[in-house]
């Protein structure tokens, strides 16, 4: 800060405090003065050199917290999170109040966008995004690890959802989880969270004359780096303790949920009073090691292939809360589509998750790309739903009339692909609407192959290519997890009873009904398509 480096000037040179202040006025441009306002006319200075160094923020941060606890508190969350974070999630990162008197998490990401500490993206996938403004490279370098950190965070808030609804912790059908769906944020009086729901718990309600109680609240913020440091936590300490102070609010019970903690932040944490918890804490350590294992194997497939083996692993030790198997299903499908293309396509290379970019900002992702050089380029939509369940007609609109004219834009703006075969691939493991279906029929009809083919691929068509790879464990994952409704697993365990002639005829005729010789007889109906993930 200013102020401080003229205390020092003028000690170290025996000098005035105004001839200290007139020697900082004219500095050379290498030293150069952040805009942003401080308290008195302050500035913070720094070397032109050391802009967006490790020291730079945490100088920067230390200079805001005697200031503005607020921009400290959003320094702090980027810095913890890789220096990205969705922007739906970014006021409850930063610990950002919707309150009277209180700076929004909208108004203190403006203003450091503004001050150009801090840039606003648009990633497709994720959506709007805030960042460090360190440019388009360090974005590409930190998307896997996000990705793969976002995707295990969304399982670990669905196993304490699931966790704290048994134990009656939360009002069951009450709890919210974060999203990236506006409106839908976890939310206790003006802070938001990961994760909350109102409690009827006797020690956290609060009992009128009418004998109705006034519930109070559970709230838990997860973050799954290797190691939460004590800045890192911050921001939710400051959540917690300032909820303690509004009138009219419930006991809150607080949870903050990390791999491991560094001594500093497990001795902040439990001196506020906040449960310091960990996924092996929690649900055991099988759990805790399949959610760092669901982490790394989702960044080493962005550029490799894993064995299908790893995939069944993920399923069978995470899938069982409920709710996780169909986020692992979306997640985890994608890169299933790319190892059986991988298998099938000789002297093919593989990109996954490939963004397209203008100006600057993200317009476009490819889930799978594939080239075949001197050949064709495959562009390859992967949606894995739960069978019989349909593709909004909205996913269908972008892909047809956004993501493909961009795609196929920039693609030919590299010379090398003119004589490529452009092909666009929808596989899905679930159906169309048939107003979907029509849409994409007449793409099809209207665009000349010249151009570029759109093709649809659906369960069986999947089925058969995986089929060709003579691969069984990927067969079995595809088959297992992408290709038989639930309600199967229960047809396959009843023609196993009546094979082994455990289930006794009540009829008094020979055989059993041909309609009752599977669950979905035993039902009287056919499988029905279940809600989507």
């Amino acid at each position: 800060m200013s102020g401080d480096l003229a205390a020092a000037l003028a000690k170290l040179n025996g000098i005035s405090a105004s001839a200290a202040r007139k020697r900082i006025e004219r500095r050379s441009d290498s030293i150069r003065a952040l805009d942003l306002q401080f308290s008195r006319g302050a500035q913070f200075l720094y070397v032109a050199g050391q802009y967006g160094s490790p020291r730079f923020w945490r100088k920067l941060a230390e200079a805001l917290v005697k200031t503005n606890g607020a921009y400290a508190r959003a320094i702090w969350a980027l810095s913890a999170r890789g220096g990205v974070i969705p922007l739906t999630n970014f006021a409850s990162a930063a610990g950002a109040s919707s309150g009277l008197r209180q700076l929004s998490g909208e108004a203190v990401y403006g203003r450091l966008v503004s001050t150009g500490l801090l840039q606003e993206l648009e990633i497709p996938g994720l959506g709007a995004c805030i960042a460090f403004a360190k440019g388009e490279t360090f974005i590409d370098e930190l998307l896997p690890p996000l990705r793969a950190r976002l995707i295990a965070e969304t399982v670990l808030l669905q196993s304490v959802q699931e966790w704290a609804a048994k134990l009656g912790i939360g009002s069951f059908h009450s709890f919210k989880l974060r999203s990236d769906v506006p409106g839908s944020v976890p939310t206790v009086a003006s802070f938001e969270w990961d994760l909350s729901a109102p409690s009827f718990l006797g020690p956290l309600a609060t009992w009128s004359n009418t004998d109705k109680p006034k519930p109070g609240f559970v709230v838990v913020d997860v973050l799954l780096t290797d190691e939460v440091g004590a800045d890192d936590v911050r921001p939710f300490i400051y959540k917690c303790v300032s909820l303690r102070q509004f009138r009219g609010v419930g006991r809150c019970l607080q949870f903050f949920v990390a791999h491991r903690y560094s001594k500093d932040a497990l001795d902040m944490i439990r001196r506020a009073g906040i449960v310091p918890a960990t996924p092996e804490s929690l649900f055991g350590t099988d759990v805790a090691r399949a959610l760092m294992d669901l982490a790394s194997t989702l960044i080493h497939a962005a550029t490799h292939a894993v064995a299908p083996e790893k995939f069944t692993e993920l399923f069978e030790r995470l899938g069982k809360v409920e709710g996780a198997a169909g986020t692992l299903r979306g997640a985890l499908f994608e890169f299933v589509v790319a190892d059986v293309v991988r298998k099938t396509t000789p002297n093919v290379d593989i990109t996954m998750n490939k963004i397209y970019r203008e100006g600057g900002k993200d317009v476009a992702e490819v889930d799978v790309r594939a080239i075949v050089k001197d050949r064709e380029i495959r562009f390859i939509e992967c949606k894995g739903l739960l069978p019989g369940n349909l593709l909004s007609d909205k996913d269908v609109d972008d892909w047809l009339t956004k993501r493909i004219p961009l795609v196929r834009k920039y693609t030919l703006q590299n010379a090398e692909y003119h004589r490529y075969k452009l092909k666009f691939e929808l596989w899905l493991t679930g159906k169309l609407s048939p107003e979907a279906e029509m849409k994409i029929l007449m793409a099809q009809q209207t665009i000349g192959p010249q151009k570029y083919t759109i093709e649809v691929f659906y369960a069986d068509e999947l089925e058969k290519t995986v089929r060709e790879t003579n691969d069984s464990s990927l067969l079995k994952v595809v088959s297992q997890h992408f290709l038989k409704h639930p309600l199967a697993f229960l047809d396959d365990a009843v023609n196993q009873l009546i094979k082994r002639q455990i289930l006794k005829n009540p009829f008094g005729f020979d055989g059993i009904p041909e309609e009752m010789g599977s669950a979905s007889g035993l039902l009287g109906q056919s499988l029905p398509a279940l809600p989507s993930e």
